[in-house]
């Protein structure tokens, strides 16, 4: 193919043998080659696969079809990147970071209609591109950095000796951090790149004196103690998870450890928490990793610390209610993270059962708040009409396990990995008028089974009594904030308790007066 000069008439090519098919070819001067780094007589080319063929007679119209049409550009002279200018011309701050970050990723082909692939040889020359109907990515896995030196084994901080000990065994990290910022400063860029990078890299700065002032506030007793059992916590939770995935024994495992971003994200935020009047509050910080790339545990670490230190802070009843917010946009991953965040909180419940005195006489609940399509509104009772109570799906579950779900949206014990089965589910105090769910594993050898149920909550009317220290919710669950009298509950407006969980305005005459309210949510996870 002979591209045609100038701003020449596209030209026209029969393909060989195709009985009508053209390819049409334009090329056109790019413009301000100069101001945008490009080579002297560099073109844009548009390459087109035209069908020509004549019409057939109707019953056989398809035979004037191609199929499986591809496209190959091959050259002498590489093909010349297209610049993007996105970022360099806009004030989104947005595209001007994804300009900087992604400033050596190159496309040399845009497909009208197809995606498009460049084939790059030695050197990171490309003379080849063609059409690919479905396109394809390779992402790489993120590994975590090895930091000699610092200490991130979960189960090591959990055991230091002291405050000194631990600040020693974490104290390298914000001057390592500092180092790769001196590092990144010395990358050679111009124009608004360099202001990016340098603004960028400030903030850098900025969250490295964070981590060391978290570092230093675990000198004070009661954030260094909430440290280490929020540590303590997560390796117990891990050991399980990891040990379910594996098919072992959790003591069989090697030690669980933090990754370096983890740690950071945790230490960064213990000012923001621990001190109400810390100027950090007002941030917002943005966990962005791919996919398996340990977002999750990095939240629940800062979670497990919330919850204890509130709990540390005010040992009565006063601490209790919910501490942790967790909002999602979907159902389907908020369900997926239920069994990830109940692990925790059963590891939390067995540190506070082991330290009453310490974490206080309420128990360390998980609530899922998703809608009557996952989890039942009410508890319901004998005669109600209403088919999606957690009476009837109890029932329905006990008495024909093989055609009707668990009346909760987990089909194992998030401890153990054991089944769960008709004999996991309790209406009490009795079936015909049931005030609660309860939940336990049929593993004899599991901590959660008999008279110790899994701390799990998925009945709404059972959630505003309870108020949960974790509530994992769906964002539309939040609209019913104006119309449910209940749900300011959540929030901590409540004046009186009982066994059975705590009241507020829309629960007049029940529970014993409370000294003062419980407090409000500490720590939203979006």
């Amino acid at each position: 193919v002979v591209l045609p000069g100038g701003e020449a008439k596209p030209a026209t090519v029969p393909v060989p043998g195709s009985d009508g098919l053209k390819l049409v070819v334009t090329a056109r001067v790019a413009g301000g080659m100069e101001a945008l780094g490009l080579p002297a007589g560099t073109r844009s080319v548009s390459v087109f696969v035209v069908n020509d063929r004549r019409p057939a007679p109707e019953e056989r119209k398809d035979e004037a079809l191609a199929f499986q049409v591809s496209l190959a550009l091959r050259g002498k002279e590489p093909f010349v990147p297209r610049p993007n200018t996105t970022g360099l011309c806009s004030d989104d701050w947005d595209e001007r970071t994804a300009d900087l970050q992604f400033r050596d990723v190159v496309e040399l082909a845009v497909g009208h209609g197809v995606s498009a692939r460049a084939v790059f040889e030695g050197g990171g020359l490309c003379r080849d591109v063609r059409t690919e109907w479905v396109p394809r990515a390779e992402v790489e896995k993120v590994e975590p950095t090895l930091l000699p030196g610092i200490e991130l084994r979960m189960e090591a901080l959990a055991q230091m000796p002291g405050p000194d000990a631990l600040r020693a065994a974490l104290g390298p990290f914000p001057a390592r951090y500092t180092e790769w910022i001196a590092k990144q400063r010395t990358t050679a860029l111009e124009g608004r790149r360099e202001e990016t990078a340098r603004v960028l890299l400030d903030e850098a700065e900025h969250v490295s004196r964070r981590i060391a002032a978290g570092i230093d506030l675990l000198g004070n007793p009661e954030v260094f103690r909430a440290f280490q059992v929020a540590n303590r916590a997560m390796a117990r939770a891990a050991r399980r998870r990891t040990a379910r995935m594996r098919g072992v024994k959790p003591e069989e495992l090697d030690a669980p450890t933090w990754y370096p971003f983890q740690i950071a994200f945790l230490l960064m935020n213990l000012g923001s928490l621990a001190e109400p009047e810390s100027d950090d509050r007002g941030a917002v910080d943005l966990l962005f990793f791919p996919t398996g790339g340990g977002k999750t545990e990095a939240y629940l670490g800062l979670a497990a610390f919330t919850m204890v230190l509130r709990r540390l802070r005010s040992p009565g009843l006063s601490s209790a209610g919910v501490a942790v917010l967790m909002r999602y946009t979907l159902r389907l991953l908020t369900l997926d993270q239920l069994g990830r965040v109940a692990a925790l909180v059963c590891a939390l419940e067995l540190e506070r059962e082991a330290d009453p005195a310490g974490l206080g006489p309420w128990p360390f609940e998980v609530g899922l708040w998703v809608g009557r399509a996952a989890t039942p509104n009410r508890m319901g009772m004998k005669g109600d009409a209403d088919e999606n109570t957690a009476r009837t799906k109890t029932l329905r579950y006990k008495n024909d396990s093989k055609r009707w779900p668990p009346p909760i949206p987990l089909e194992s014990c998030p401890w153990c990995g054991t089944a769960f089965g008709p004999l996991s589910f309790s209406l009490l105090p009795n079936a015909d008028r049931p005030i609660d769910l309860r939940v336990v594993c049929l593993n004899r050898r599991c901590e959660f089974t008999g008279n110790r149920p899994l701390p799990i909550l998925t009945v709404d009317e059972a959630i505003y009594k309870r108020r949960p220290a974790f509530l994992i919710a769906t964002v539309d669950k939040f609209a019913s904030l104006p119309w449910l009298g209940d749900v300011g509950a959540l929030f901590g407006k409540v004046d009186r308790h009982d066994r059975d969980g705590f009241y507020g305005p829309c629960d007049p005459g029940r529970g014993a007066k409370l000294e003062k309210g419980l407090l409000p949510p500490e720590l939203i996870v979006q």
